[in-house]
């Protein structure tokens, strides 16, 4: 009876291991990939990073061609107030294309960047051939 009971918990403990390591399988984008690289479902690859002073956020878009157009959102806080900077790619662009998003404003040639950054985020939205469209966010230390 005692060996009963061994086998029986070293059962459902190995069964518990189980089920955690499929669903570990199950969802992929909860693992931490860092936040220097990302690939959208789509096929678009995106590679942020920041700019040597950290003033600025340079995205790398590659494979375009395998998607209709991407739209672009960073969103931070400076002071507590909510900034941000969008845009949008497109497949006529080229294969690659590089975007630098600065932490700012530029207005003739001189350039105000903001202070005391905190909570900054990228999303990118893309859209397929097909009409299907994928998103994938980034958060972004400073």
């Amino acid at each position: 009876m005692n060996k009963n009971l061994i086998i029986g918990s070293l059962f459902f403990i190995s069964s518990i291991f189980l089920v955690v390591d499929v669903e570990a399988r199950l969802l992929p984008r909860f693992r931490s990939r860092g936040v220097s690289r990302g690939k959208v479902s789509s096929g678009l690859s995106v590679l942020p990073r920041l700019r040597s002073d950290r003033k600025a956020l340079i995205v790398t878009f590659n494979n375009l061609q395998k998607v209709k157009n991407a739209t672009y959102t960073l969103i931070y806080q400076t002071n507590g107030k909510d900034e941000g900077v969008s845009g949008m790619v497109d497949s006529s662009s080229g294969n690659s294309l590089t975007r630098e998003l600065l932490f700012g404003t530029c207005s003739s040639g001189v350039c105000r960047y903001h202070v005391n950054i905190s909570k900054m985020r990228l999303e990118i939205l893309s859209e397929l051939p097909s009409g299907r469209k994928s998103i994938k966010r980034f958060r972004v230390k400073i």
